[in-house]
């Protein structure tokens, strides 16, 4: 994959992530469906990274055809470029950028995740029902990390608000919420350049406290919860893979705790995923569809017939040079035919001298760069001078404007195309 493809990925990302965020924001944020909506961001994040890379044709915007002869794709100089010199083009340097970039975030999340591990290394680790639970004096706790809880000494749990800080943790351990977490920082890190990884990421960390205060807490008790809640402090840690209790925001965790479950449309709002996900689809196969050209090969010009019992003996080697001698003619049983397209007068080859002529001075030669075709195939000089004069059925001559116009700037020097028997 190279840097072009790759921010073209990363746009088409971006893209897909702010529809699906949109319709998050105005459809399902806040709303008392947290286990749907987990999944729909989960959703959303995976979608933004797998539907970039398929090529879909199920729309197609039509371009106009540009007609190309398919013998001037075979004129084409080759650009030459020194191995020696590195060309550093704009998208090389942001590739790198944003590369340098996404290295440092990854090395700070495994910093991270090596220090939560430091941690337990140094700690007591008592087992409690499959849970590593670890004693603290760190001032952010108490958190989990996978199965591993770590509690501050300073909450009792013999006390009911304890023991609703530890269902409340226990539920981001049972719940996987750690893998959750991992995974749109690993997605953030990478393509932290799309805005919406970032939003995404910090609403599933509120949706997993709204999970766990739900659990915590049920239909019983908000009073007391809100009273503990106001009573604590919390934190700001960059990329910092644990989950806090304190860490969302306390006004939305106290309006979700305190609002009723009653929302309109709600099976509504769910499907609706569907048809989202069909138009981020959509839109992806037009895009892709719209950015390809299309080549349309224009067939060569008929050229003037003109039909004769003989035929014109040519030289052992038809290489075509500016030759005023003219050709032996010896009659055939076969007819032949003569197209004459330098000159507006008709030929008769059994009186007339047929001269072929180049466009500058008599004398010269024919130009090293003229098109030479074998029955309509592109042949070289090398080829053309092995072709013996009895295989030879007719000769066409085109130059200036007429060989331009039918085979492009690859017939600005003259075309001949010479038709076997």
């Amino acid at each position: 994959m190279n840097s072009h493809t790759l921010l073209l990925f990363v746009l088409k990302s971006t893209f897909i992530s702010g529809i699906f965020v949109g319709y998050y924001w105005m459809a399902l944020r806040n709303k008392n469906f947290n286990n749907y909506n987990r999944f729909y961001l989960l959703l959303s994040m995976v979608c933004s990274l797998i539907v970039p890379l398929f090529d879909l044709n199920w729309f197609t915007i039509e371009k106009q055809a540009l007609p190309v002869p398919t013998e001037t794709f075979n004129f084409i100089p080759a650009q030459t470029t020194n191995s020696n010199n590195i060309s550093l083009s704009w998208q090389n340097i942001t590739f790198f950028i944003l590369s340098t970039v996404s290295l440092f975030l990854l090395a700070l999340l495994a910093l991270n995740v090596f220090k939560v591990y430091q941690l337990k290394r140094r700690s007591t680790i008592t087992k409690m029902e499959g849970v590593n639970f670890i004693n603290t004096n760190l001032e952010h706790a108490p958190f989990s990390f996978l199965n591993n809880l770590f509690w501050k000494e300073a909450i009792p749990l013999d006390e009911d608000y304890g023991r609703k800080i530890f269902k409340h943790e226990l539920t981001h351990i049972h719940q996987k919420h750690t893998f959750d977490i991992l995974f749109c920082q690993i997605i953030h890190a990478l393509f932290w350049m799309n805005p919406f990884n970032w939003f995404i990421q910090k609403e599933l960390k509120a949706i997993h406290e709204f999970i766990a205060d739900k659990e915590a807490v049920g239909n019983n008790n908000v009073e007391e919860f809100v009273t503990l809640l106001l009573q604590a402090h919390y934190g700001n840690h960059f990329l910092n893979p644990t989950h806090t209790f304190y860490y969302s925001s306390i006004k939305r965790r106290l309006f979700m705790l305190t609002s009723t479950n009653k929302v309109k449309f709600t099976y509504l709002r769910k499907l609706l995923l569907l048809p989202i996900t069909l138009l981020v689809v959509v839109a992806m196969s037009i895009s892709t569809i719209e950015s390809k050209a299309t080549v349309v090969v224009a067939p060569p010009a008929e050229p003037l017939k003109e039909n004769s019992p003989s035929h014109i003996q040519q030289p052992e080697k038809p290489v075509l040079k500016n030759d005023t001698t003219p050709a032996p003619a010896k009659a055939k049983e076969q007819p032949n035919i003569i197209r004459i397209t330098d000159g507006n007068r008709k030929a008769n080859p059994k009186s007339d001298t047929i001269v072929i002529r180049s466009t500058a001075n008599p004398n010269s030669k024919i130009p090293e760069n003229v098109l030479y075709f074998i029955n309509g195939q592109s042949a070289t000089h090398q080829e053309v001078s092995k072709l013996r004069p009895d295989q030879i059925k007719a000769i066409d001559v085109l130059k200036g404007d007429d060989a331009i116009k039918i085979y492009g700037a690859a017939g600005a020097h003259g075309v001949i195309n010479i038709t076997l028997k």
